[in-house]
């Protein structure tokens, strides 16, 4: 978006400060107006929750303008049309927008105070759709997601900072390396089976969540904070996301702040007798590819063919189909090269695709046109696929694909099998390929399948970074014959029957299946026993997991942690969601953050406990930890000083022992006045 500065409001502070409020405007070029400050120019209240590990925390703000302009223009229908910067002695301290669809103003004088309600621009993004990054879903970095969060605010932040708590182990926690950017998560998590994409609020939460951490703008800044670190936090540029220094909470003490007020009360708050978490898992589920739908698939053309000894009650009806789900090819020989062909062009001479390499959708059916009976024909759904030895032709690799399913969406294939399926009915004679004229033969069918998986090839012994292919074969007889079935009674799969190839590592990417005609082999045989072509009939890949995994190892339903917090408390906390976990023996989900090329287990560094933990357990032993006995929690009125942050440890003299840390509040920079409200930690 481009701002362009349309409103300015100057004040100054009591200490005169000088202070100005500028109103921005999407893509507004025109003059600058400056408006009269009421008593109260510009007032912020952050967001106080009790529950210290709530994953956001905002702010709005208030502006107050005396005049008799009602400024009716400023009523926004757009999370961030007006943009909001308050600065303070020229430094930006607060940025946000005004909110869409509110305005409310007095109308009974003629001079009279305007107010305008603003929203933090972190707060606009549950307004905002997330959007995969590329044409493809993949799996991206939750340092990506965060930065796609904090670009898409459209915000003038100064600083950003990342408390250092994570590490793959303790060396790359010393050596400062940023986790995030090794953690990633697939993007179909942000979307719903009915395609409806997350917020980037929500997203934003659940990021924090999986991290313990809070997410605050405070001052021009944005922090993420873990409130059980006391150690470093990293400072990042806010436009290219470089780290710029660091930063370590301090410790102030509230009577050397100073006071702004009399106001201040102390609360108990109560711990809780039980949490619970639950990790909403998101399974991996439905084919690996799109289902071919035959019957709404364009007829292009076809064709009725009759006995060879003139039967007249056998007959053979084809009809051509195209399909954009599904990557067929077609060639046609050209001056010792193949040379695509597109079916079109077959319209008005369809037999003429009989004669054509290569794949496409067909209808076919066997009838008697004597049946007096015949009402509709019915068609079963192929693919017809006829080839050629490539020995004299020039083909890039010695290989033509003719025919692709593929999967662009990243997915996680962790140990288990692949089992393709399926049945073909080859040809060695009949040119038209008629159902009418296929022979009985003893002679086995191969085909030519390349199986990729991200940057992985299966070659028949294992999965390799180099493009190959590999042969599945049928076993002779007249028909359709399903092809061999390589699964040993021995293999730990329940209900497979087929060519399996196995996965022993995990594989991560998207998945492309091939059909290929290939040049001959040393033999002079053509790659399918001098096969002139075949119909392939419900083909399918499927992967499974082993059957020896136990329901609880394989399970796609969410998964609970629970714990008793203090059961003398009466109050049990809030189950709390995650909708990003980590990999507990759960099924294949979406929802499940890898670490390099594996699941995140119970193997991220925390500098906090000092160990390898899982996210999930370690936040139930935080919330067991701070509320299995009550805390205090302080509002006083103090002075808003620059050295009051998010993550500044306070004390009272008053309160011997006792360190608090400060959760929101509301402040008036006019009058330089923080109503600070504190709890214990």
């Amino acid at each position: 978006m481009n701002y362009g500065l349309i409103y300015i409001i100057p004040f100054a502070t009591l200490d005169n400060t000088p202070c100005v409020v500028e109103i921005e405007k999407d893509n507004y070029s025109g003059s600058v107006q400056e408006l009269t400050p009421g008593e109260n120019p510009f007032t912020v209240d952050i967001t106080d929750e009790e529950f210290l590990y709530t994953p956001t925390r905002f702010s709005t703000a208030t502006i107050h303008i005396v005049g008799n302009d009602y400024l009716q223009s400023l009523f926004s229908i757009a999370y961030q049309q007006y943009r909001v910067t308050f600065k303070k002695n020229g430094t930006v301290t607060w940025c946000g927008f005004i909110k869409p669809e509110l305005y409310t103003q007095d109308y009974s004088s003629t001079i009279f105070e305007l107010q305008l309600e603003c929203m933090s621009a972190m707060s606009t993004l549950e307004f905002i759709d997330y959007k995969q990054v590329g044409e493809n879903r993949v799996f991206i970095s939750l340092w990506d997601l965060l930065k796609k969060c904090i670009s898409s605010a459209n915000s003038q932040y100064t600083n950003i900072y990342i408390p250092h708590v994570y590490a793959q182990n303790a060396e790359d926690y010393v050596a400062g390396t940023n986790i995030l950017e090794s953690m990633t998560v697939s993007e179909q998590d942000f979307f719903d089976e009915d395609d409806k994409p997350m917020k980037l609020k929500e997203v934003l939460e659940e990021i924090c969540k999986f991290l313990n951490w809070t997410c605050i703008d405070w001052r021009g800044e944005l922090y993420f904070v873990d409130i059980d670190h006391i150690g470093e936090f990293y400072k990042y540029n806010p436009v290219t996301f470089e780290k710029v220094g660091t930063s370590s909470p301090s410790l102030l003490n509230i009577q050397n702040i100073g006071f702004a007020g009399s106001e201040h009360t102390l609360d108990i708050l109560p711990g809780y007798n039980k949490t619970t978490i639950r990790c909403s898992n998101y399974p991996i589920s439905g084919s690996l590819f799109e289902e071919i739908d035959f019957d709404k698939s364009e007829v292009i053309a076809s064709t009725t063919q009759y006995n060879a000894q003139f039967n007249p009650t056998q007959a053979f009806k084809k009809k051509y189909l195209l399909n954009q789900s599904v990557d067929l090819k077609l060639y046609k020989d050209g001056d010792g090269r193949m040379i695509e062909a597109n079916p079109k062009d077959f319209i008005d001479n369809p037999n003429g695709l009989n004669y054509l390499y290569g794949a496409r959708l067909v209808k076919t059916c066997q009838y008697n046109p004597r049946d007096s009976e015949l009402s509709e024909y019915t068609y079963d759904n192929s693919i017809q696929i006829r080839i050629k030895d490539l020995s004299n032709i020039s083909v890039v690799d010695n290989e033509l694909i003719i025919l692709s399913f593929a999967n662009k969406d990243y997915k996680v294939f962790p140990k288990g099998v692949f089992c393709i399926s399926g049945s073909i009915m080859p040809f060695y004679q009949d040119q038209e390929m008629s159902f009418l004229n296929q022979e009985d033969t003893s002679l086995d069918s191969i085909i030519f399948i390349s199986l990729r998986i991200g940057d992985k090839y299966y070659n028949g012994l294992g999965w390799v970074p180099v493009k190959t292919y590999i042969t599945v074969s049928n076993l002779g007889g007249s028909g359709f014959r399903d092809l061999r079935n390589t699964k040993t009674p021995d293999m730990p799969y329940k209900g497979l029957k087929g060519f399996i190839i196995p996965v022993d590592s995990t594989l991560i990417g998207d998945i492309e299946l091939s059909i290929l005609m290939k040049k001959a082999g040393e033999n002079g045989r053509p790659h399918i026993s001098s096969c002139l072509g075949y119909y392939l009939k419900d083909f399918d890949i499927v992967y499974q997991k082993p059957d020896n995994i136990s329901d609880d190892e394989d399970n796609n339903s969410d998964r609970i942690y629970e714990n008793i917090v203090n059961e003398n408390f009466i109050n049990e906390l809030d189950e709390i969601e995650f909708k990003i976990s980590s990999y507990n023996n759960d099924g294949a989900c979406y929802s499940k953050v890898m670490l390099g090329d594996q699941y995140l287990t119970d193997n991220l560094y925390s500098a906090i406990e000092e160990t390898a933990i899982r996210p999930e357990e370690q936040l139930i032993r935080r919330i067991v930890k701070r509320y299995s006995s009550p805390h205090i929690k302080l509002t006083q009125v103090i002075k808003a000083i620059p050295d009051l942050t998010p993550i500044s440890r306070l004390y009272d003299n008053y309160m011997v022992n006792k360190r608090f840390i400060n959760v929101g509040g509301s402040i008036n920079f006019k009058m330089n006045r923080f109503s600070c409200i504190m709890i214990e930690v």
